[in-house]
């Protein structure tokens, strides 16, 4: 499986650089060495290991892309699956192509914009690419009082989190759920964490969940319509 999941990907990005694990301890072992910017990962291992090893993935790589294979899954599985920013998961047995033109496709999103770490350890990444929503709904999931700050071409924004809640987003003239939106929709940033040192009033009372769900929706439209 991981030779012909290797072979497709390569006929469609000849240019891609694949490094191939056959168990969790191999792919640990990568991602030590390694930047991974794109995951697929077969998940239905003996005692819980390929989701706990997503789970670390999505610690030290939370720009990543990841596609997830298994077998059969329970739906607690799979919502968890969900939470942890899977792009897509697939059954098995796979069709290799499919796996293949997903990432063909997710590959232009990561190479239109930066999707990496500069030099200085932050997040260089399109505001407009997935990565950038992946990024602060891993803070949402991992329950982080902090601030992101975003800056950009458009001005500089910030986004407060406590303990998981986002719960005010401010440009230099927006506060609550439109700075929010407008932060999102700059084309090209840069995120920063920060410490909450100064907890600014709520300003917006929509839980992340609906405010990530509003924002993914607004992107696709504007897609379809583009």
């Amino acid at each position: 499986m991981l030779k012909s999941i290797s072979l497709a990907i390569r006929e469609l990005l000849p240019g891609i650089v694949i490094h191939t694990a056959a168990d969790v301890g191999e792919a640990q072992t990568l991602c030590a060495e390694q930047r991974i910017h794109f995951f697929i990962l077969q998940v239905d291992l003996p005692q819980e290991a390929g989701f706990d090893f997503l789970c670390d993935a999505r610690t030290f790589s939370p720009e990543a892309r990841v596609i997830t294979l298994a077998g059969q899954l329970s739906p607690e599985q799979e919502q968890q699956l969900q939470k942890l920013g899977a792009l897509e998961h697939f059954k098995l047995p796979l069709d290799t192509q499919a796996v293949a033109r997903l990432v063909q496709t997710h590959h232009g999103y990561m190479t239109s914009g930066t999707g990496l770490l500069d030099a200085k350890g932050e997040f260089a990444v399109s505001l407009m690419c997935p990565s950038a929503l992946d990024i602060i709904q891993l803070k949402c999931l991992a329950s982080a009082t902090l601030v992101l700050q975003i800056s950009s071409g458009y001005g500089t924004g910030r986004i407060y989190f406590d303990h998981g809640d986002i719960f005010h987003a401010e440009t230099a003239k927006l506060r609550g759920e439109r700075a929010f939106e407008r932060i999102l929709r700059w084309k090209g940033g840069r995120i920063t964490e920060l410490p909450l040192e100064k907890k600014p009033d709520r300003t917006i009372s929509t839980n992340w969940q609906g405010l990530l769900l509003n924002m993914a929706q607004h992107i696709d439209e504007n897609a379809v319509a583009n």
